[in-house]
């Protein structure tokens, strides 16, 4: 075993600290050498090894700015002669230096399928010897982006196929899904129906499957239980008792879902590798314990598929199912990391998220293993969360009393009018309305004057290419007759699917072709958020809806969640019917965060926690205050460096804010991933002792909050730990 040698790149600044913020390179430091306003970054050393080829490059670059690039040189061999060059992607001309823990290992040879999700995938024709009532497919696949869905069947899901038997077609026949694997949301899902009555038995998993990483996934289904998995770990089970449509004649496929003609629908975004099909449900320790292997025969193994660029096609090396190659795919020289052994796995991160660090100083550490590789490099990187990541969402109350003949529209039409003149402001980044829209859900007038002021939401830009993100809930007097459950003929002809059917940001609904129950998601600095968006219920809302809401959030369980439906408190702050059946459905779903509502003329906010889970409620109508509201509505601001949220309420048209308790206060949030400023590299240690690595940040600044990941990897696999914050006192 090599012995650790921890190389440490620290900035310290002479002058203002606003020239580089907590020890974090601004962007321009790494394009500008020479004098910079003044300020001097000296560039120290700690440590015996070699710099990584950024800390090289930053390294001269801070020298130089300095003015002492001839007594600030980095180590001996820090760029050894002859190493070639190459561009990163801020700009900068980086050494492409050799790794000392890699030096005489072989290189490891990988390929794979690449599709863009617009027609390419593989077909397999009807398979009838795929066809199975016990069964286990599994593949290591690569999202490159959203890629299309299709659906299951009445009371299934909507999934980006990976591979599987079939699609929704008819029901109670041999033309119901046998089985199918995919993407629900940012999640694995997976289906069938049934042989009895054509029923759909759906699945869903809980890891967020992130864009361009490649992951191996699996379905098992045992005849009487679903269970998911994601990189060898159970992710996700549900009981169903009840036996796949096996005869089904439903073609089987990689990368789309096919009916009994052939006809694909849904197609995959990314790449696929090494998929397989076996006649029986393996075990969580058969699927962990073959996740990194080529398996060409085993007991149950029926098909296989190695999509390897040198077969140039898709070959079954173990059944009679040759795949033939549709669309534009491709192969590609890189895909999942196979017979090279297990990747490391890193531990014992410290300061872990939530610590506080005291002093100017912090060392960040954690513990590398591998069952079967000594040698590592590790590459420490951090950025600080700063003001300027701060971030803004605006809730519309009760518009009805600005919609009615002899109301003043003007207050409807400055509120959006606001909300666009002051989005970079504010940063602005997604718009709801509580819903009461108008006062009479069958009068078209008041609905032609809500259209014209949510239009002004709907202007491009090129911020907003596809206008302001926005959702709405249909609260009572935008049913009619008023009040009444789905009478919503009128909302669905103004503020229909048609309206937000070419908008990406428009997440779906619960009822095929009516937005009744719908969801949106906007970005906030790489925090997606999601809003699920119900109708006014004077009861507690119906079981299948509730479920289809939690089904939401859980497909997207990295997402910052809400909740928005016309009557979820009272005017003394309590939960209504609607709102209790409400909250007791997503207490336990740990991303969501906030429910909102109106409806009743109050401000009332409360806070329920559940096993540690808080989620705050808040209430906000102004329609019986003088001019039906005044134009008043609600202005949240987030700010992820604080973790907090802070409640204003504006009237565009009064120009005034309202400041009284109820009116402006400040909630505590969980903001985790939000931040627009890029990680920067810290140090890269190379080679790492298993026993684990540290480095040291300097330069911290008090009160702050800073985030730091650590890639590490054993020469065959790279793995990328969890990111980290923690706050300097």
């Amino acid at each position: 075993m090599r012995n650790s040698r921890t190389n440490v790149l620290i900035v310290r600044s002479r002058l203002e600290k606003d020239r580089v913020e907590g020890g974090i390179l601004r962007d321009d430091l790494r394009s500008r050498p020479g004098p910079m306003n003044g300020a001097c970054y000296e560039p120290r050393m700690l440590g015996s090894g070699r710099l990584s080829a950024v800390g090289a490059v930053l390294f001269s670059l801070l020298a130089a700015a300095c003015g002492a690039a001839e007594d600030a040189s980095p180590p001996p061999h820090a760029v050894d002669e002859g190493d070639e060059l190459e561009p990163d992607a801020g700009g900068a001309t980086l050494p492409t230096t050799p790794s000392a823990a890699c030096v005489g290992k072989p290189s490891v040879e990988a390929s794979s399928l690449v599709l863009d999700g617009i027609d390419d995938h593989v077909t397999m024709g009807a398979a009838p010897d795929l066809g199975l009532d016990r069964f286990t497919v599994e593949a290591w696949v690569r999202r490159d982006g959203a890629g299309l869905p299709f659906s299951t069947g009445a009371g299934g899901l909507s999934l980006v196929p990976i591979a599987g038997k079939g699609r929704g077609e008819s029901d109670g026949s041999n033309l119901d899904c046998n089985y199918t694997l995919g993407f629900s949301g940012d999640v694995l899902g997976a289906d069938f129906e049934d042989a009895a009555t054509g029923a759909n038995h759906p699945v869903i998993g809980k890891t967020k499957i992130a864009i361009g990483e490649w992951h191996h996934v699996a379905a098992t289904y045992d005849g009487t239980k679903w269970q998911l998995f994601v990189d060898g770990r159970l992710d996700g089970e549900a009981v169903a008792n009840a036996t796949p449509r096996k005869d089904s004649i439903q073609h089987f496929a990689i990368g789309s879902a096919l009916n009994s003609k052939g006809a694909p629908a849904g197609f995959l975004k990314g790449a696929i590798d090494e998929v397989r099909v076996w006649d029986r449900a393996r075990t969580e320790a058969e699927i962990s314990g073959a996740v990194y292997a080529r398996l060409t025969t085993a007991p149950g193994l029926v098909a296989r598929w190695a999509l390897d660029q040198k077969d140039n096609g898709a070959p079954d090396s173990v059944g009679t199912n040759p795949g033939t190659v549709v669309g534009g795919a491709t192969f590609a020289a890189t895909g999942a990391i196979l017979e090279a052994g297990l990747p490391p796995k890193v531990s014992a991160e410290l300061p872990g998220t939530g610590a506080e660090v005291a002093g100017r100083s912090a060392e960040l550490a954690v513990k590398v293993d591998d069952a079967d590789s000594k040698d590592f490099t590790a590459t420490f990187h951090v950025r600080q969360i700063v003001d300027t990541d701060d971030f803004t969402v605006v809730v519309m109350p009760d518009t009805q009393y600005y919609t009615r003949a002899g109301d003043d529209p003007k207050y409807f039409y400055d509120q959006t009018k606001w909300i666009m003149d002051n989005a970079d402001a504010y940063n602005i980044v997604g718009v709801i309305h509580n819903g009461d829209i108008v006062d009479n859900g069958n009068n078209d007038t008041q609905w032609a004057i809500a259209t014209k002021a949510m239009a002004t939401l709907e202007k491009t830009s090129t911020r907003f290419p596809e206008g302001m993100p926005y959702g709405t809930s249909a609260g009572n007097h935008d049913q009619s007759p008023n009040g009444t459950l789905n009478g919503t003929t009128k909302y669905n002809i103004h503020f229909g699917t048609s309206r937000f059917a070419n908008k990406s940001w428009f997440g779906g609904t619960y009822a095929s072709g009516k937005i009744d129950e719908n969801w949106f998601t906007f970005n906030a600095g790489g925090l997606d958020f999601v809003v699920v968006n119900l109708q006014y219920g004077e009861v507690a809302r119906e079981a299948p809806v509730l479920s289809w809401t939690r089904n939401v959030f859980r497909q997207h369980p990295d997402a910052f969640g809400i909740v928005n439906s016309h009557y979820i408190l009272t005017g003394a702050g309590n939960f209504s019917a609607a709102g209790r059946s409400i909250y007791e459905a997503v207490k336990d779903v740990p991303n969501v965060q906030l429910l909102t509502c109106g409806h009743v003329g109050a401000e009332k906010v409360r806070t329920d926690t559940f096993e540690g889970h808080p989620v705050h409620s808040m209430l906000a109508d102004y329609q019986f205050r003088a001019n039906g509201g005044a134009g008043y509505l609600r202005v949240w601001e987030f700010s992820p460096k604080s973790d907090e949220l802070t409640v204003r309420t504006y009237s565009p048209t009064e120009k005034k804010f309202e400041t009284d308790a109820d009116s402006e206060f400040t909630l505590r949030v969980d903001l985790s991933g939000a931040g627009k400023s890029p990680f920067k590299p810290l140090v890269t240690v190379d080679p790492v002792d298993a026993s684990g690595v540290k480095a040291k940040l300097d330069g911290l600044a008090p009160g702050q909050t800073y985030e730091w990941y650590v890639e590490v990897s054993d020469c065959a696999h790279t793995v990328t730990s969890s990111r980290y914050r923690f706050k300097t006192k």
